[in-house]
């Protein structure tokens, strides 16, 4: 699997904030009073969630050759 690097890790964030911007987050009931703040730490754990998701296929994908 291709190494990933923190400007592909960077752009995909920012693709992810122009797909899903603030506006359309605070739609749902759940986060409908959602702070700058909180938005910019949602996807922050998004992305560490996606992360480690990640890394746990690439670690199985090692482990099985």
């Amino acid at each position: 699997m291709q190494h990933i690097n923190k400007e592909n890790i960077a752009q995909a964030t920012e693709r992810v904030k122009q797909r899903l911007p603030i506006e359309k987050i605070r739609q749902i009931p759940k986060y409908k009073n959602i702070s700058v703040e909180a938005y910019h730490q949602l996807i922050k754990n998004a992305e560490t969630f996606s992360l480690l998701v990640l890394q746990a296929f690439t670690v199985q994908d090692q482990n099985v050759f």
